[in-house]
């Protein structure tokens, strides 16, 4: 069995991985918007995925009370801010939304490998 933290950090390894891959093939297929739009996409997943991992982390050590009060609270918080921030970067440096909204199914996929892997040397 592993350890969250290891498991998260192997998630932001192939979901980084996964990112670097995907922005050149839409750098080469789409051009260079939807390139950044990818990097842009897959940086606010990332973030994304690690407040979950922080907020898990707090809610997993605290009471029963406390626990659920700061996932709820820490989940709206971490949403409004992604979905504040996808529209700004959307709407104001003009990346690629083909390529941001690709991006944004990196972290399942990468989750999917991770723990395929963990289970498999299990």
């Amino acid at each position: 069995m592993t350890v969250p933290t290891d498991l998260a950090r192997r998630v932001w390894l192939v979901a980084g991985a996964l990112a670097l891959g995907l922005a050149a093939v839409c750098g080469l297929v789409r051009g260079p918007a939807d390139a950044a739009g990818v990097l842009v996409g897959s940086g606010l997943a990332l973030a994304n995925f690690g407040g979950l991992t922080w907020a898990a982390d707090r809610a997993l050590g605290g009471g029963r009370v406390r626990a659920s009060a700061l996932w709820v609270g820490a989940s709206g918080l971490r949403l409004g801010l992604l979905g504040c921030l996808t529209g700004v970067l959307v709407t104001q440096t003009g990346v690629g939304v083909a390529g941001l909204v690709l991006s944004l199914t990196l972290v399942p996929v990468a989750v999917v490998l991770a723990g395929l892997r963990a289970a498999r040397t299990a």
